[in-house]
């Protein structure tokens, strides 16, 4: 199974298990809602796709990595309390709320959301004491005498024993009672999400033409590279390329803890500067640049960084042009609730809908709901929520909301023709320089692995035509190949 599988598996157990009939009980009884555990290898995505499959629910989240805790932080500290047994009285040993149990309480008092997902993570390599009852967890749903509330879904998570030298096997006993779901590296699948994230294309074309390089790690070998590794990777070399501070060499091996792995990358990211400096992806996307009359008989390595070159600013405009369109949407959308009014009331009306928008954004800040550049996005809503209220206060101009409505769809649609020319012109500069061949198939994969150029190349029936003739064709060629094997 590999990470996508698993997330959307664990998306239909958290629905299955939170589902409730009409009189309001659970389909499932808690009883028979095992909890999941998820067994793979480090740096594959365990922990990020939590937070996705949390937000995708609507549910609540809690996340705790188990190797932090001990017994007593896990159950709770021991009281003294004073009981009758048979008329006579005795001091018994109770305990107080476990932190994690308390967590969710407070979860749930913070977000509203009766339903949730409970993430433990690194579950099998906690202390000796505290093993049991993580045990007994696992098996009732309890810690000491305290419950998890209902509607609230148990995930674990764990590396093999393979990788980590601390890790507790499971006995047969626990394992009879949990989802059990073991998960390896599949570099197709992350490199989806790498496209959908905007990783560096550096990073994205070396694995495609090093695929082998994505997951280093063999067992009681010391050098390793994992999906999470290229990920901070990408984040570092983008932001010391935006402020012009210059790569050395010595960041590959700090973070690609392979040396043949981060060698090979130096060698490739040179590559990629050395293009980047020379070509000029503005021009070629725009349809101003001639074509250089070497690039033909390039090797494919610096090809293939040309058209990742390429791709990177495409993704790049794709992404504002989200953004953007995202912006217009919420703009629209609070503008149709506003209605009609003097100034002061719809002054009054924008504070108090701003002021419920800023308290959701900060609950789901404060749980780790945000989906990547969200609190960016609001910022630049309320920015422009703002002028307008203060254009409705000053001037009495109630239309503010719905003329400034308009001019961010504008500019939205000006984004999408832009972003539109400049697919064309990319694959046609592509088409031109190295024909019909693997380069201009790598090219149209990359376009339709992001889901808004995707879109886009729906509405271009040439190209669209071209890419499933092409797309096609490669992938027929790989089945005959695999065959031959």
């Amino acid at each position: 199974m590999n990470i996508q599988e698993a997330k959307e598996e664990i998306k239909k157990t958290v629905r299955a298990y939170t589902a409730r009939t009409a009189a309001g009980t659970f389909r499932i009884p808690v009883s028979r809602q095992r909890p999941v555990l998820l067994i793979g290898p480090p740096g594959i995505g365990k922990t990020a796709i939590m937070e996705q499959i949390a937000g995708e629910c609507g549910v609540g989240l809690v996340s705790y990595t188990m190797t932090h805790h001990t017994r007593q932080s896990a159950i709770g500290l021991p009281v003294l309390t004073e009981r009758q047994f048979s008329g006579k009285e005795y001091t018994v040993t109770s305990y107080t709320m476990s932190e994690i149990i308390a967590s969710v309480y407070g979860q749930i008092e913070k977000t509203g959301c009766t339903d949730g997902i409970l993430f433990l993570d690194e579950i099998n390599c906690v202390s000796e004491t505290l093993m049991p009852a993580m045990l007994q967890f696992l098996q009732y749903k309890t810690f000491g005498s305290h419950a998890l509330p209902e509607g609230w879904v148990i995930v674990a998570a764990g590396n093999p024993p393979a990788y980590n030298r601390s890790v507790r096997e499971f006995d047969t006993v626990t394992l009879d009672r949990v989802r059990y779901m073991k998960v390896e590296p599949d570099f197709p699948i992350w490199k989806h999400y790498a496209v959908e994230r905007g990783l560096h294309p550096a990073v994205l074309s070396f694995l495609e033409l090093r695929p082998e390089r994505f997951y280093v790690m063999e067992p009681g070998e010391k050098g390793f590279v994992t999906g999470r590794a290229w990920e901070d990777l990408s984040e570092i070399l983008l932001t010391m390329e935006e402020l012009e501070l210059g790569v050395e060499e010595a960041l590959f091996g700090q973070y690609l803890q392979d040396e043949d792995t981060a060698a090979e990358f130096t060698f490739y990211y040179r590559l990629y500067e050395k293009w980047k400096k020379e070509l000029k992806p503005e021009q070629i996307l725009t349809g101003a640049a001639d074509m250089p009359t070497n690039l033909p008989s390039l090797p494919f390595d610096e090809r293939l960084c040309i058209v990742w070159l390429l791709l990177q600013r495409i993704y790049t405009m794709s992404g504002a042009y989200e953004e953007q369109q995202k912006l217009s949407d919420s703009l629209r959308f609070f503008a149709d609730g506003l209605g009609q009014g003097t100034a002061e009331q719809l002054t009054a009306l924008v504070d108090e809908r701003l002021d419920r928008r800023r308290k959701s954004l900060a609950v789901r800040k404060e749980n780790g709901l945000l989906a990547a550049g969200e609190e960016e996005r609001e910022q630049r809503l309320f920015n422009v929520i703002r002028d307008c209220r203060e254009a409705v206060r000053t001037g009495g101009a109630a239309d503010a909301f719905s003329e400034r409505s308009g001019q961010e769809q504008k500019r939205a649609e000006r984004q999408r023709k832009e972003l539109t020319a400049a697919i064309r012109n990319g694959a046609a500069f592509i088409k031109e320089t190295f024909g019909e061949k693997q380069e201009l198939v790598i090219f149209l994969t990359g376009i339709r692995e992001r889901s808004v150029c995707a879109g886009i190349l729906k509405r271009e029936p040439e190209l669209r035509t071209q890419a499933e003739q092409l797309l096609g064709a490669d992938r027929r060629e790989a089945e005959l190949r695999k065959r031959l094997e």
